[in-house]
């Protein structure tokens, strides 16, 4: 079970910390010190357990960036998270690698807590992590659901292993036909035994029948085996896998990074090639990665030819001449998505290598990509001009990152370098061309010869202090040229894609006052080229406000407000367009408590407000969980009413879910959504889950009912 400790008593830490010196763990009189103080903590704090379930900071960044942004995707993040949980880090094993895991903190914060583990012991309650440095309130708060402080069992005698087994079943249907009913399907396998591994995932979405027929079954098929060295060779993963590499310029496969403006810190967790065991169907790795050395000293290489789904272009006889642009997803079911299924093949090969001593490490990255086919963008749209053009890409980045604890620096510069399209660099019309769809390309492509060095760069730089146990303040500066191009990068910006933004953001953590937590961000940035919806270079800003009232570590109130404004194009048919500024404000209140250890009560209520259409939307809604004592049953209810004036004004809430997935709906117009999930766990190796939600759009009519039925069960042995 994964507990959190009270939170009382980790905002007593903070207070109790601030009086402590930043220590050396090497440092004996230091040492004493801490020790000291851990002593006197766990005497007059008596301090009860809070078993958490899910990490609020997590359901709620994610809901607003759904609200925020129209072009986030949290899949990747939030499946990896759910990893975690299935799977907690054991943080008493001492070892990197296992603590590299949590792939949110830096690689500064795996070694303290690695060194710390190994100097002075197992760590035996969460106390401990609040008086580490570069180590805060918020931070082991994130921590809490993924972690476990259990014992690591010295190795003895014969050991098969441990299995973990997820099938997952739903099925959606409604009044209306949709592309997204049907059944999807999900299986997902792992096992591991001394220093290998495998894992393997299939996945069916709605509507993607299961066939044998040109496809293995499954319409994702998903796998690897891993081995992990304690020698110079660290790690080999045959398969799939992710790669994340500095701050996310060039490779940032879970974009855990994104658009969380009120995160801990800004900067990227800990490099690392990982297996992966995600669902989602382009962005990955398919071939060998072999790590080397450590985190001071080491390499990381990688090979990858992989199947990508991609919007094909045809010549006059019927040939695949080119791709105009990616196609995210990875659903199925009509007859240009199965075109785009697997229609281009990625190559790549990567290098990493990094250097460093305790208190600064640098690391640079470079990377080779060859297409199957040559990106033609159509350049009679602006904001193409500066598209990916042609069959190979250049990465290369260079990264470092320097601190004690109290203060942490980080940055990181990349190039991304074209080139031309095979066969055709130079020409201004490669040929006749039609899309997926028979729309007729002729003279609308071209392709971009040569290199331009000052429109291909990007550079994010930022820093990390903590100057007492009290505040923690972050500030990033970012710049990513129009024409900078990496199909893999993860790094914070507010839009999507990886060039076309310059800005500059900032937070501040702060413990205000006894039981008293806020946290205030502002994110101000310029897109200095035409993009969808934008016709000429815009701005936009961020703004958000959260305060936690926390009088007993079974009771929360959270306010929050946020605000995001950016410039659109006006709707006119003729003319010049005219832009003018959208802005969504949104207010949000939970009111959390748990009693007697088997139920639990959360009230939520939401607003939005948009100008200048002068939308609105309200949401309500009540959830609560009930464990019974006599049988192992646990039951989630909720019951939400909405109201909005339309899509713009949607809300979102986070629902429980089965293990390993997750479900945020957006909420807009009149709508009711409800949803009822039981849980049965005879043993710690066996859980079967249901779940049935309920949705009433509009009236009482049949059309406006949506109903979706999950059912799960998990095996470990």
């Amino acid at each position: 079970m994964n507990c959190l400790c009270s939170v009382d008593n980790i905002i007593m830490l903070n207070e109790i910390s601030d009086e402590l010196p930043e220590h050396n763990l090497g440092s004996g009189k230091n040492h004493l010190s801490f020790s000291i103080a851990l002593v006197v903590i766990m005497a007059l704090l008596p301090g009860r357990l809070l078993c958490q379930e899910e990490n609020l900071a997590i359901k709620e960044s994610v809901e607003e960036i759904l609200a925020l942004s129209e072009d986030a995707d949290p899949a990747a993040m939030l499946e990896e998270l759910e990893e975690l949980k299935e799977s907690p880090v054991k943080i008493n094993s001492g070892d990197a690698k296992e603590i590299s895991r949590l792939f949110f903190l830096t690689e500064f914060q795996v070694m303290v807590l690695a060194d710390h583990v190994r100097k002075n012991g197992s760590v035996v309650t969460l106390y401990e992590l609040a008086l580490l440095p570069a180590f805060d309130r918020n931070t082991v708060l994130l921590m809490v659901p993924y972690i476990s402080l259990e014992p690591v069992a010295p190795k003895g005698g014969k050991s098969y292993g441990r299995t973990l087994v997820t099938l997952t079943v739903s099925a959606r249907f409604s009044g209306n036909e949709s592309d997204t009913e049907g059944i999807r399907s999900l299986l997902k396998v792992k096992h591991e035994q001394g220093r290998f591994s495998f894992g393997l995932t299939a996945e069916n979405d709605p509507g993607e029948p299961l066939t044998f027929k040109n496809a293995p079954g499954t319409d994702f098929l998903s796998g690897y085996i891993q081995y992990e060295g304690k020698g110079f060779i660290n790690r080999i993963i045959t398969g799939d896998f992710a790669v994340r590499a500095g701050e996310g310029l060039l490779f940032n496969s879970s974009r855990w990074m994104g658009s969380w403006l009120s995160s801990p810190s800004f900067m990227s967790g800990s490099s690392t090639a990982a297996p992966y065991t995600s669902t989602e169907e382009n962005n990955f790795f398919r071939g060998i990665s072999l790590t080397l050395g450590s985190m001071n000293a080491g390499a990381v290489l990688f090979a990858s030819s992989n199947e990508i789904d991609a919007r094909v272009l045809f010549a006059e006889d019927s040939t695949a001449t080119g791709v105009s642009n990616l196609v995210s997803g990875g659903i199925h079911t009509i007859e240009s998505q199965l075109e785009a299924r697997n229609s281009l093949t990625e190559r790549v090969a990567g290098l990493r290598l990094t250097a460093g001593a305790e208190k600064v490490r640098g690391g640079v990255t470079a990377a080779a990509t060859w297409f199957s086919l040559p990106f033609i963008p159509d350049l009679t749209e602006p904001e193409n001009l500066h598209a990916f053009a042609g069959d190979r890409l250049l990465n290369l980045a260079a990264d470092i990152r320097a601190g004690t604890g109290s203060v942490l620096f980080f940055a990181e510069a990349g190039l991304g370098l074209s080139g031309p399209l095979t066969g055709t660099a130079g020409t201004d019309n490669p040929g006749p061309q039609t899309d997926t769809t028979g729309t007729d390309l002729s003279g609308t492509v071209s392709a971009r010869g040569g290199l331009n060095l000052s429109d291909s760069w990007a550079a994010t730089a930022g820093l990390r202090v903590k100057p007492s146990g009290r505040i923690t303040f972050n500030i990033l500066a970012r710049h990513f040229a129009p024409g900078y191009i990496a199909f893999h990068s993860g790094a914070f910006k507010a839009g999507s894609g990886s060039g076309n933004e310059t800005g500059l953001s900032a937070s501040v953590h702060l413990e205000a006052a006894r039981h008293l937590f806020i946290t205030a961000a502002a994110d101000h940035y310029r897109i200095p080229w035409p993009r969808y919806r934008s016709s000429s270079p815009s701005f936009g800003s961020r703004i958000e406000i959260k305060g936690e009232y926390v009088p007993r570590d079974n009771t929360s109130l959270r306010l929050s407000w946020t605000s995001s404004s950016r410039e659109y194009d006006t709707t006119a048919e003729t003319g010049t367009a005219v832009s003018v500024t959208h802005t969504r404000q949104q207010l949000g209140l939970v009111f959390d408590i748990s009693m007697a250890g088997t139920l639990r009560l959360t009230t939520r209520a939401s607003a939005s407000f948009i100008t200048p259409s002068q939308e609105k939307g309200y949401m309500l809604s009540q959830d609560f969980s009930y464990s019974f004592r006599s049988v192992p049953l646990k039951l989630w209810f909720r019951y939400a009413l909405c109201s909005t004036g339309g899509w713009d004004s949607r809300l979102y809430a986070w629902e429980n879910d089965l293990l390993s997935s997750f479900s945020v709906p957006a909420l807009y117009g009149e709508m009711t959504r409800s949803f009822i999930m039981l849980s049965w766990k005879p043993t710690d190796r066996i859980e079967a889950r249901v779940k049935y939600g309920y949705t009433l759009a509009g009236n009482n009519s049949a059309t406006g009912i949506r109903q979706e039925v999950k059912g799960q069960v998990r095996i470990v042995f």
